[in-house]
C-alpha cells in the first residue's frame, strides 16, 4: 500500500487524540492503569511511526518513504 502524506497526517492525529484521551481518562481516574496502557501499548508506536511517514512523504502522489535506521 502507498502511502500519502495526507493518510499519514489523518493516522498521526487520530492516534495522538487516541493516546491523549485516554491518558486523560487515566488521569481523572475513570479508567484503570491496565486498560490505558492496553490502549497506549499499540497506539503510541503506530503514532510515531505515521508521524515519521508524515515526514519523509513527498506531495505529491503516494511513495513509500524510507525511514532509515
Amino acid at each position: 500500500m502507498r502511502m500519502k502524506k495526507t493518510m499519514a497526517a489523518r493516522i498521526f492525529c487520530l492516534g495522538a487524540g487516541v493516546c491523549m484521551f485516554v491518558s486523560a481518562l487515566y488521569l481523572a481516574g475513570i479508567i484503570p492503569l491496565t486498560l490505558c496502557a492496553a490502549v497506549l501499548v499499540p497506539a503510541f508506536p503506530a503514532t510515531v511511526l505515521a508521524l515519521f511517514f508524515w515526514w519523509m512523504a513527498g506531495q505529491s502522489g503516494g511513495d513509500i518513504p524510507f525511514i532509515g535506521y
